[in-house]
């Protein structure tokens, strides 16, 4: 056990412990170390202006990703290493990228700039092919009030990516490794009192190295908040709306980034994030990675996990549609100190959620992994997003239709809604009625009116409940004229 987190920013050591360890990544830089030139605008993760890269150890060596620092917090950084746009200069002046801004003239105010030549810096780092298009889907998370995009994609595509050095490779690294191999085996714990007016509270973080400790740590610390990627708490406690006063960060729990296909069912760790998954879903699962493109930027992304997603349980979750009809499960682990073995149990994600913001889990559980069988290549699944703008939007309505069908009849059916109640919802009412129905317009249609009155969605600033009422009818007539037309036509045929 360690008192203190360790981790390098541009190749130089720091040792943290204790009040600093609450400190955001971008306020550590700035107000600390004065480095400055990462920007904070939003604190939200939304405006990508603090972008920076981070290098995690994976199979003894560095794998670099960019991540929004605003809303990554000191205590998720233990054993990494941060490179700010400071450190990218090396022994040259300037790095290409910047270079490349000046030329095309890619920034005025230069505010939102450090942001964007970090994330040019992280697709070079990964040897990301400059087209147009991958150029607009890396630089999708920074936005720009002034110099207008256009100028920007000139900049990166006149990168010649052959003759730019990887920027980690300006730091030993080597030598950081070394470092890290003597202290990842040993979880952090350190502890502070906070005073104010007159009051007096402990503050602890822990970061545990295995998988048993963090049970052992939840059983007798069930007020515990738990951080995997951030991407929601921190973005709670930028904002004041919480303050938690014991925290632990699964930095350390690689075992929880497990991706595994045992003949047709998939199996994913808790902790694997969105950038993970969607690789895999752009070949086996696009309907999947439809929705995990528009719903979160790449640094997002890199940082936020699916267990997160479903233990926020919100019910305009972009995952939950799809998990609900692909009838996914959910693996709940947790430490019984009588037996001293941990203790695991699956739940179908139909059941895990009893009301707004209550789930099936118990105080002393973590989520650990989700399965799911994969889809047959004649079933029929489609998933639905509605929000005010296309991508990194909150949702107003989601939808999942999934469909098998047999000498075209609806032989089986799930159909889940989001954004219509307190939780996701499966429309078993409309299900039922759908089954053994012939796939025509007029089943779709009578199917909406069904659902329509399944649901009891409220307004909100997002949409009134008549939209929301309206939508649910009208997604299953939009079902039918984008996947079932072309498909009764072949079977016809």
């Amino acid at each position: 056990m360690r008192d203190y987190l360790l981790f390098y920013v541009n190749g130089m050591r720091h040792q943290i412990s204790g009040e600093q360890g609450f400190q955001s990544l971008s306020d550590f830089l700035r107000n600390d170390l004065g480095l400055v030139g990462t920007k904070v605008v939003c604190a939200e993760g939304d405006c990508g202006s603090c972008t920076l890269l981070i290098g995690r150890v994976r199979n003894s060596q560095f794998f670099y990703e960019s991540i929004d620092s605003c809303i990554m917090y000191l205590y998720q950084l233990d054993c990494s290493h941060v490179i700010t746009v400071e450190g990218l200069k090396g022994d040259q002046n300037i790095h290409p990228v910047q270079e490349a801004m000046i030329e095309m003239f890619g920034s005025q105010c230069g505010y939102c700039t450090p942001g964007f030549v970090m994330s040019m810096a992280a697709m070079l780092e990964s040897q990301e092919t400059m087209t147009r298009s991958s150029i607009q889907d890396g630089l999708t998370g920074n936005l720009c009030r002034c110099t207008g995009y256009e100028q920007i994609i000139e900049a990166a595509l006149s990168l010649n990516q052959k003759d730019i050095p990887k920027v980690t490779k300006l730091f030993n690294e080597e030598k950081m490794l070394l470092d890290f191999r003597k202290h990842v085996s040993k979880a952090v714990s350190s502890e502070f009192e906070e005073r104010w007016n007159g009051n007096s509270q402990k503050i602890k973080f822990y970061v545990p190295a295995t998988m048993d400790e963090a049970l052992k740590f939840k059983q007798k610390h069930n007020d515990v908040t738990l951080v995997a990627g951030g991407t929601d708490i921190s973005v709670q406690m930028n904002k004041e709306r919480l303050e938690p006063n014991c925290v632990m960060s699964l930095t350390h729990l690689s075992s929880l980034e497990c991706f595994e296909i045992n003949e047709k069912t998939l199996t994913v760790g808790a902790k694997l994030s969105w950038s993970k998954l969607e690789e895999y879903c752009q070949q086996h699962l696009p309907q999947f990675a439809e929705i995990i493109e528009i719903f979160a930027s790449r640094q997002i992304k890199n940082a936020a996990t699916i267990a997160g997603n479903i233990a926020n349980a919100s019910p305009i979750a972009d995952s939950l549609p799809f998990l609900y009809v692909i009838d996914a499960e959910i693996e709940l682990s947790r430490y019984q100190p009588n037996s001293k073995v941990v203790e695991k149990r699956w739940v179908r994600i139909n059941k895990f959620y009893h009301g707004y913001k209550k789930t099936e889990m118990r105080p002393e559980e973590l989520i650990t992994r989700i399965r799911w069988n994969l889809p047959e290549v004649e079933d029929i699944l489609k998933l639905y997003k509605v929000s005010k703008r296309k991508d990194l939007d909150i949702s107003t309505f989601t939808a999942g239709i999934w469909l098998k069908l047999k000498k075209g009849e609806i032989e089986n059916v799930r159909l889940a809604f989001g954004g219509v109640g307190p939780v996701v919802l499966r429309l078993s009412r409309t299900e039922e009625y759908l089954k053994g129905k012939p796939l025509i317009l007029k089943t779709l249609q009578s199917a909406g009116k069904i659902a329509r009155e399944e649901i009891n969605p409220i307004s909100d600033v997002r949409a009134s409940s008549g939209n929301r009422l309206q939508l649910s009818e009208n997604i299953l007539e939009k079902f039918f004229h984008e996947c079932c037309d072309s498909r009764i036509q072949k079977e016809v045929a």
